[in-house]
């Protein structure tokens, strides 16, 4: 850590919160948790969870590479392996299971529950899938609900609710 100025920090792990300077109130524990984190109040368990964050501030990542990419996205919780993987400015989203919102970018208030649920979407928002990899395949949809396994996985419209 080369903080300076920041404080009430807790970094367990190899190279976690290594270049947080100002940052206050994170927590991150595992091996390059947090790494590049100049930002306040995020918590991240696990390895490389919220590797790339710099700025964005209030999220939680839980699990092996959560949150990977994240550079100023804020307001994100990603549990599950690689959950959120790709996010770099999208704010505001929820993933729980693996790859669950994986390659998305900057999609914003997307909730995504079921491994591989909203899969491929990269900026689409306001989607909700349930379900292992529902709505797969939405990359840029807009409020869209698909509750069941695969349901929706084809879906790319919006305003759409689907049901497997």
């Amino acid at each position: 850590m080369s903080l300076t100025t920041g404080g009430f920090n807790t970094a367990v792990g190899y190279l976690s919160l290594r270049s947080d300077t100002t940052g206050q109130f994170n927590a991150a524990i595992g091996a390059g948790t947090l790494l590049a984190n100049t930002a306040d109040e995020n918590t991240a368990t696990g390895t490389g969870a919220l590797l790339s964050n710099t700025t964005g501030s209030l999220n939680t990542a839980n699990g092996a590479f959560a949150l990977f990419s994240n550079t100023n996205g804020s307001s994100n919780t990603a549990n599950g392996l690689a959950a959120f993987f790709s996010n770099t400015t999208g704010f505001e989203n929820t993933a729980n299971g693996v790859d669950v919102l994986f390659s998305n970018t900057e999609g914003s208030n997307n909730t995504g529950t079921g491994t591989g649920a909203l899969f491929n979407n990269t900026t689409g928002g306001h989607n909700t899938a349930n379900g292992s990899q529902a709505l797969y395949n939405t990359t840029t949809g807009v409020e869209n609900i698909a509750l069941g396994v695969s349901a929706g996985s084809s879906l790319t419209r919006r305003h759409s609710h689907y049901r497997q």
